[in-house]
């Protein structure tokens, strides 16, 4: 928060993006790198008006370090990870509407 000058909450969000990414671990501080990356959303959020959301996705995915091989696939991962809970959720959706019409 203090090396970017900025709100916790948008810091945080920032970091959660990261992750989603895996250009950050959990417990992992801000590189040089990450305060550049933080500094150039700031800037696009400023002269767009747009949401600080919006900015972390599209700068994001816009860099250098996202173009990289491994980051795509990482991004596959979890988007399928989030469509396999999905239809586990389902899953369980229809096995308790069976169960309910039963009783």
């Amino acid at each position: 928060m203090v090396k970017v000058d900025d709100k916790i909450g948008n810091v945080r969000l920032f970091k959660k993006h990261l992750r989603r990414l895996g250009l950050i671990g959990n417990r992992q501080q801000f590189s040089h790198e990450h305060i550049e990356m933080f500094e150039s959303i700031k800037e696009y959020k400023i002269k767009n008006h747009t949401t600080w959301d919006f900015a972390f996705k599209r700068v994001l995915s816009s860099t250098e370090a996202i173009k990289n091989n491994d980051i795509p696939l990482m991004s596959t991962i979890f988007e399928d990870a989030q469509n396999k809970n999905e239809e586990i959720l389902l899953e369980i959706l229809k096995t308790l509407k069976r169960i309910e019409a039963k009783l």
